[in-house]
């Protein structure tokens, strides 16, 4: 089975790593130059860390990552606290933990495993920027004009301007998007409180703001998530302080101090999940935060792309070797994970 995965992230990577792993020929199609990812944070939850297990590349995350020991959550609004968690464990230890790593962190283990597998083939300054359906096969349109074909094509972060284009939507809704801001700010910049190891999320009206340390502490992560989004695609370009501070007028004074910590962001745009596209269609899938961007009390949206890649190993499992099986049964699957994650979310989320 030849399959195509456009984009070059780590949902990318993830899934190709998933089917490689089982015999498919993979062909990872990327637009920029070269296989890397920028240094923002992420948060990495137990449930995070079983999925890469799953990947082969578990054991090498945790050596890069920096164990949380509490979460809390303010109120974005008044900046009063509204919760704190204790978190358990180390990443040595018996128990699941919750870490914090770069970005970076994920993707090169990630990365490493791909060039392991003779079956994956990584190609950069290779766009997808549509596809169509022919038959028994799929094909790719690319940037420079030239198409490649493959039973089945999976788009991932890396390929929205293919997701906008060609993506049925679910109801025929208009697409609501989500804007996600992201820095790393250098501790010493950072308000001394916020100098400890805890992950913090301020909490607003469609709106949230989360803060983490990273890995050697010298660093903190700093993300800003507004949904209803209203403005042009965003897809990794650098923005100012000001563009930042302007998309969320209604945010408290002690929340709007944390973002003042951030200079140098960059900023994406995603389908927001009450409104996102048909998760499969055809011989063709979507994976990652393409088509489901986190909410504030979940972890990250790296979880959601693991377990998409995690949840198309197991759906081929299960196909008999039907292209259209497969994907209908992930699409169906991970539908199901959607709805229970809205449902566990819960009213403060939106």
């Amino acid at each position: 089975m030849r399959i195509l995965v456009a984009g070059g992230g780590i949902s990318a990577l993830a899934t190709a790593v998933a089917l490689g792993s089982r015999g498919h020929h993979v062909l990872v199609l990327d637009r920029r130059p070269a296989f890397t990812e920028s240094g923002a944070g992420v948060r990495l939850a137990p449930a995070a860390f079983r999925l890469l297990d799953r990947l082969g590349v578990g054991a090498a995350v945790r050596e890069r990552s920096l164990t949380i020991d509490e979460f809390r959550i303010m109120n974005g609004s008044t900046g009063e606290p509204v919760t704190s968690v204790s978190l358990p464990g180390r990443l040595g230890g018996t128990h699941g933990v919750h870490a914090t790593a770069h970005r970076l962190d994920v993707y090169e283990p990630l990365l490493d495993a791909c060039w392991e597998l003779d079956a994956v083939r990584l190609c950069a300054d290779t766009g997808v920027v549509g596809y169509t359906e022919h038959g028994e096969s799929v094909v790719a349109a690319l940037a420079d004009g030239r198409s490649v074909t493959g039973d089945a094509l999976i788009l991932t972060d890396g390929a929205r301007s293919a997701v906008r284009e060609d993506a049925p939507r679910a109801g025929g809704r208009p697409e609501e998007l989500v804007a996600v801001y992201r820095t790393v700010v250098p501790m010493e910049l950072v308000a001394e409180r916020w100098q400890d190891g805890a992950a913090t999320s301020w909490v607003g009206a469609h709106w949230h703001v989360s803060h983490y340390p990273l890995p050697d502490s010298r660093y903190l992560g700093l993300s800003a998530t507004r949904h209803r989004h209203v403005g042009g695609d965003l897809a990794g370009v650098r923005v100012d302080l000001e563009h930042v501070l302007a998309a969320f007028p209604d945010i408290g004074y002690a929340a709007r101090n944390v973002l003042t910590m951030g200079r140098h962001w960059r900023a994406w745009t995603v389908p927001d999940r009450q409104a996102a596209s048909v998760r499969a269609f055809g011989r063709v899938a979507l994976v990652g935060e393409s088509a489901e961007p986190a909410r504030p009390l979940e972890v990250s949206g790296v979880q959601h792309a693991l377990a998409d890649a995690v949840g198309l190993g197991r759906s081929w499992d299960a196909s008999g070797g039907d292209v259209r099986r497969w994907l209908a049964d992930y699409g169906a699957r991970r539908g199901e994970r959607t709805a229970g994650a809205q449902v566990g979310c819960g009213a403060g989320c939106r």
